[in-house]
């Protein structure tokens, strides 16, 4: 009887071994031999990754002014950019401050979407294009967003990205 038992269990403990040696295989196969698997195609560098956040931030940073703190506000603006934007940004603020100012309101930005668009024309080695959507808000008018999709250079001087142009990008 003990013999008919082990040749009824034998065939069990092969396919057994068997079945553990092929999981194992495809582990092997899926985790280390794939180079499909290694680099995702379309996954953005750490460069890439906070140029995108950067130019959110900025950008918010661009719109967002309130009465009360407007200078600390401008401040943060001006410091969140470079070269003819900054200049530009600069020469705006008795503007900027007067229409807030007169038209009894502040201003406020939140970004909804960014998204790589790639490498800067101007300068392919630190700098990037990124497309930002944002809904710009009166307090006079918190329920109806304005909203902007702004195409912004962002370049990194000193370690930190700053945006160095932004134009308005109409959709059709």
């Amino acid at each position: 009887m003990p013999e008919s038992r082990r040749a009824s269990i034998a065939p069990w403990i092969s396919a057994a071994v068997a079945g553990v040696v092929l999981v194992a295989l495809l582990l092997a196969y899926f985790l280390f031999l794939r180079d499909d698997m290694k680099a995702v195609v379309g996954e953005l560098t750490t460069s890439e990754k906070a140029a995108i956040t950067a130019a959110g931030t900025e950008a918010a940073n661009l719109i967002t002014y309130s009465r009360a703190h407007f200078d600390q506000d401008y401040q943060r603006a001006i410091d969140g950019t470079t070269g003819a934007l900054r200049t530009d940004v600069v020469g705006k603020r008795t503007v900027t401050k007067q229409t807030i100012t007169s038209g009894k309101f502040d201003a406020s930005g939140v970004v909804t979407h960014a998204a790589l668009v790639g490498p800067s024309e101007k300068n392919k080695t630190n700098g990037y294009v990124v497309l930002v959507t944002i809904n710009g808000f009166r307090s006079t008018a918190k329920d109806v967003p304005i909203q902007q999709n702004l195409q912004m250079t962002m370049v990194q001087v000193k370690g930190k990205w700053l945006a160095a142009d932004v134009t308005n990008v109409a959709v059709s």
